[in-house]
């Protein structure tokens, strides 16, 4: 109910306001993304900023950032161990990053005294990045094996990037139902490549790699215990350290390693776009 009221409200808003004038050249302005029936009525995750050289004229820039840290518990204080010593509280970690920046140009027409559609071109840069952790505790020397006193907490770390680029020929509106406030819509053309990079898996600290060898290839003599980690996998691969797809050498993986892709299609955005505009 408070989103269907959010909407009207916003509907109301726009359609009794016949005095608003549009941008006149020179302002600035800074716009969000609305989604009154998601979970989230704003989206702050990506902001836009434009400056109008000339009443007809803009120049644009949207900034792309949104991040995620999730810390759990899998074994509590002395599960493994009771005594002697007893064994401590092991994490897991879930961390996601996407960072993005597209910078552009519009042409705005006529249109009405409230109404500014426009023309646009732009180019975007996107990233995202994910990295899953998993304590565990054992011994990070041959020797060690079974000596619970000189045992270790280290850390697995699984990590992949994906990158994303392209150009947009766009098409929209500003409706403003006052000097300063507009509400909007973008739609057009764009070519995208996605570029996938490498699923690597080692241990957060390069002194851990006998503990790694020990733990998941029963390496039990000098040579192999310390030898390199060689995981990096190309393509995406699924992980989840919270569903335990945290370290797996993927021989009998069935599917293809997706590198990369190429589109051409449709660029909608979906929100309803609102605007502050200020000299």
């Amino acid at each position: 109910m408070k989103k269907l009221m959010f909407a009207l409200a916003l509907v109301s808003l726009v359609f009794t306001s016949a005095q608003a004038q549009k941008q006149l050249g020179g302002e600035h302005n800074i716009e969000v993304n609305l989604t009154p029936f998601g979970d989230s009525p704003i989206d702050g995750s990506t902001l836009k900023y434009r400056n109008f050289i000339d009443d007809d004229k803009a120049v644009r820039v949207r900034l792309i950032l949104s991040s995620s840290a999730d810390t759990y518990t899998y074994w509590q204080e002395g599960e493994l161990l009771e005594s002697d010593p007893v064994s401590p509280q092991l994490h897991m970690y879930a961390n996601s990053t996407t960072f993005g920046i597209a910078p552009g140009y519009e042409m705005h027409f006529d249109g009405t005294d409230n109404l500014s559609p426009y023309f646009g071109v732009e180019a975007y840069f996107i990233t995202n990045s994910r990295t899953d952790d998993l304590e565990f505790w054992g011994p990070n020397d041959i020797d060690d094996a079974g000596q619970t006193n000189d045992y270790i907490i280290w850390t697995l770390r699984n990590t992949q990037s994906i990158n994303n680029m392209g150009l947009n020929l766009l098409f929209g509106a500003d409706y403003y139902f006052n000097d300063a406030i507009y509400v909007g819509f973008e739609a057009g053309i764009g070519l995208g490549l996605t570029s996938v990079g490498n699923h690597t898996i080692s241990t957060v600290d390069p002194s851990h790699l006998t503990a790694f060898n020990m733990y998941f290839n029963n390496a039990f003599n000098a040579e192999t215990a310390g030898a390199d980690i060689s995981d990096s996998f190309v393509g995406e691969l699924p992980f989840s350290v919270v569903d335990g797809v945290l370290y797996n050498n993927y021989d009998e993986y069935p599917y293809p390693n997706h590198l990369s892709n190429n589109t051409i299609g449709n660029v909608f955005n979906a929100s309803i776009r609102l605007g502050y505009l200020f000299d």
